[in-house]
């Protein structure tokens, strides 16, 4: 048994936000969006020639990465009306620019560049919520920036504490430990893990966002857990096979697979045959893998704005595909976590914050007289 087509959130819309434009207003945006990028680039160099000194007749390859950056977040609040992305992509940068002793100012002037070049290709009520858009961008970034970052230096539980220390050290060992201690006082891997790894490893991204961290030190904090992980997992004795198949994937474009690849060994446990594919999987080589393995769950994940529109268009051809029954569709990813109404939005039939929450879940939604004996 499969998810009926009639379970799917396909149908449900998010409620019409004020800065969110119509279906030729998003043509308009999406057709012109290379070009507002040349265009606001050359005018941001022009600007700041001793921020941009590589920039050439179009700008400078970094302005261009940068504008393309943030037009990945001003995206989701022009098509979905959803501002929570937007919002804490400018505060995260107002506050690091800040601590590295520059000026928010050219981010401004970009907001300002990109608001005229779509002035000139968006009409009426759609010119006017962009505009809106814009101006509620830059009265986030005259925000207390600093107060991104007091806000997230909250304290960790101490043992997830010594768990963080030891993933920015490499030191594995110590990881396992700590996580064997929680296994030992009756949790399970899935809980362990939710309790000591998961807030860890968010720690030490806050960490790496307020510029306290290397990208060497933040890698090696990640690959510290994947590796304990795997150890931990393999100590681990599954349930009996229930005889149902769960496939995870990361699509184009995501590598962030850590907390997917939790959810993965939480359901392999549980007694599911489970495939993980890892990060940035080709759209056809994932529709083709769905097709021969057959999936009764399908889960998926979406960390940045970016990701939204792949999870979305392979939820969609997954539809197309399969008449009556799909697979059902899981998603989670800190955007997810933060905006939950995404979900709806990408066409998905759960989400899920966490392993422990994901099993929940597709329990719920799998009546016990659905499982068959593996």
């Amino acid at each position: 048994m499969k998810a009926d087509m009639s379970r799917t959130g396909t149908g449900c819309s998010i409620q019409r936000g004020r800065f969110r434009l119509d279906e030729e207003g998003v043509q308009q945006f999406d057709h012109h969006r290379e070009e507002l990028i040349r265009f606001s680039s050359h005018r941001i160099t022009a600007h700041f020639p001793e921020v941009y000194a590589d920039g050439g007749a179009f700008g400078s390859d970094r302005c261009r990465e940068e504008l393309t950056f943030l037009l990945e977040f001003i995206r989701p609040a022009l098509i979905f009306g959803i501002l929570e992305p937007l919002e804490d992509c400018l505060r995260w940068l107002s506050a690091l620019l800040e601590r590295r002793g520059l000026s928010a100012e050219v981010v401004h002037h970009a907001l300002e560049e990109m608001r005229f070049c779509l002035s000139r290709y968006l009409h009426g009520e759609n010119r006017q919520r962009m505009s809106a858009l814009f101006d509620h961008a830059k009265a986030i970034l005259c925000e207390d920036s600093e107060r991104v970052f007091r806000d997230e230096d909250s304290a960790l539980d101490p043992s997830a504490g010594q768990v963080m220390q030891a993933l920015i050290r490499g030191d594995r060992l110590t990881v396992c430990t700590l996580i064997e201690t929680a296994l030992a006082e009756g949790h399970s891997l899935a809980e362990a893990e939710q309790r000591l790894l998961q807030p860890a490893l968010y720690q030490v991204g806050r960490e790496w966002h307020a510029n306290r961290l290397s990208v060497a030190r933040e890698h090696l904090a990640t690959t510290t857990a994947q590796d304990a992980m795997a150890q931990l997992l393999f100590k681990q004795a599954p349930s009996p096979r229930n005889g149902l198949r769960a496939l995870f994937a990361a699509p184009p474009g995501n590598r962030h697979v850590l907390g997917l690849r939790m959810i993965a060994d939480a359901f392999e446990m549980a007694g599911w045959s489970v495939q993980f594919l890892g990060a940035d999987v080709p759209l056809e080589s994932l529709l083709g893998q769905i097709q021969d393995f057959d999936p009764h769950l399908l889960g998926l994940t979406a960390s940045l704005p970016q990701h939204l529109w792949p999870v979305r268009n392979l939820a969609e051809e997954i539809r197309r595909q399969h008449t009556g029954t799909y697979p059902l569709i899981l998603v989670g990813g800190m955007l997810i976590n933060r905006v939950p109404s995404l979900a709806m939005a990408i066409s998905a039939d759960l989400w899920a914050a966490d392993a422990c929450d994901a099993l929940r879940l597709v329990d719920d939604a799998w009546p016990a007289s659905c499982i068959c004996p593996g």
